[in-house]
């Protein structure tokens, strides 16, 4: 990168705060998926019959008292529908004002996406006398998470992308993506347990204030990080200056190799994510 030895190892320290940004938002995506019991209540009752009864929480065994908030199946997956439609939609003019706005703004942005997100969704449960009310939050709440979180994702690269090049790229968007995805298995080896022991309007909380703790403790701090050291290298200005001169058309130049990647992305997800949201 041309730089001094010590400003060398700089950057491995925003790498380290830059793994942390997504941990607990990976953390509460998978949610629903480890409490989908408690989501749908008795799942050997009909949908109707969860409908009914979907004011009674943590109750008895059988359909006149379901376990759970009583979301019929296809309300559950609504959870993830909205969840991936929101970043369809809102992913790409997000990318484009990320390079509007530089990666501090955009970091602290969108992590605060995903703690106003999980709060809304944890909030939910209050409203559980009414599933329609109930489920309208859930819905927003997933929206705004999912917006947050993906487009947090495309900040983390960035900053790596910058940081890191050539035979360390792999190996620091390795170390990323390990980090983001030990939300996610903590979340499948601990939720459960948690939700057994303080309830689920507890353990969604939990997951709100893991939110919170990740965006003052690293979301704030990264972002601070890679704008004092691009500062310190001297191409701060430069890069404001071309962030500039980006235009949405320019996704026209993207070449052919860039679409077959793109297009592996979507057969990957549509073969993986099916599993968790069912």
């Amino acid at each position: 990168l041309g730089m001094p030895y010590s400003r060398r190892r700089y950057r491995f320290l925003v790498l380290l705060c830059n793994c942390l940004v997504t941990f607990g938002s990976y953390y509460c995506f998978d949610m629903p998926g480890v409490l989908q019991a408690q989501f749908q209540g008795n799942l050997s009752c009909s949908e109707e019959q969860n409908a009914k009864n979907a004011t009674v929480l943590n109750g008895g065994g059988g359909c006149e008292t379901p376990s759970g908030l009583g979301l019929t199946p296809s309300q559950y997956n609504l959870l993830y529908a909205v969840y991936a439609w929101g970043n369809v939609v809102l992913v790409i003019p997000f990318g484009y004002l990320m390079d509007k706005i530089g990666n501090r703004v955009s970091v602290m942005l969108f992590s605060s996406f995903c703690m106003l997100g999980s709060l809304l969704f944890a909030l939910s449960i209050r409203l559980r006398g009414s599933t329609r009310s109930m489920l309208a939050l859930m819905l927003a709440g997933r929206v705004l998470f999912g917006c947050g979180n993906v487009s947090l994702i495309i900040v983390q690269f960035r900053i790596v992308t910058f940081w890191f090049r050539e035979k360390e790229l792999a190996m620091a968007f390795g170390v990323t993506i390990a980090f983001s995805r030990l939300g996610s298995v903590l979340n499948f080896l601990c939720t459960e347990s948690f939700e057994h022991r303080f309830g689920l309007e507890a353990t969604l909380w939990a997951g709100v204030c893991l939110n919170c703790m990740h965006f003052i403790s690293t979301a704030c701090t990264v972002g601070q990080m890679d704008q004092r050291g691009l500062q310190q290298l001297g191409v701060y200005a430069g890069l404001r200056h071309e962030a500039k001169s980006v235009n949405i058309t320019d996704i026209r130049r993207f070449k052919l190799t860039y679409w077959m990647l793109v297009l592996a992305t979507v057969f990957f997800y549509s073969t993986v994510f099916p599993f968790i949201a069912n």
